[in-house]
């Protein structure tokens, strides 16, 4: 009878360190998102395709000036990327941090270090299939 009851327990100690892991994973940032951030001459939008391996991301930001590479990581529910423009001939660094909460994220961008705004971007829904 002991060794029953030592077994349940054991048992049940299993099944709840998998429900516990399994509530504890964010949901994955991969794919893509919609996006805005804010500027002095107003919200600008483009498009994040993130692709992940384990904490890392990479992927592209798709502007209207032209594609670029991000690279960044996601640590849990937090998440920071960056990437680099060309602005009036400068280079100009792009940092995003921020939350990733379900299907939207949110945060601050800092435009090389020295400015910052809100940025905030929601999953792009899923293509609907021709008919």
């Amino acid at each position: 009878m002991k060794k029953v009851i030592i077994t349940s327990i054991f048992a049940i100690g299993l099944v709840m360190l998998g429900a516990g892991s399994m509530i504890a994973q964010p949901a994955s940032v991969a794919g893509e998102w919609d996006a805005t951030y804010n500027t002095p001459g107003g919200p600008r939008a483009f498009k994040l395709i993130f692709k992940v391996e384990g904490e890392k991301l990479t992927g592209t930001a798709k502007r209207a000036n032209g594609d670029v590479p991000l690279q960044g990581t996601i640590k849990g529910n937090d998440i920071s990327f960056n990437y680099t423009i060309s602005y009036n001939g400068n280079d100009v660094t792009l940092t995003f941090t921020g939350k990733v909460n379900g299907d939207s994220m949110s945060g601050t961008v800092m435009f090389n270090e020295s400015a910052s705004d809100e940025w905030g971007a929601k999953r792009t829904p899923p293509a609907k299939p021709k008919a």
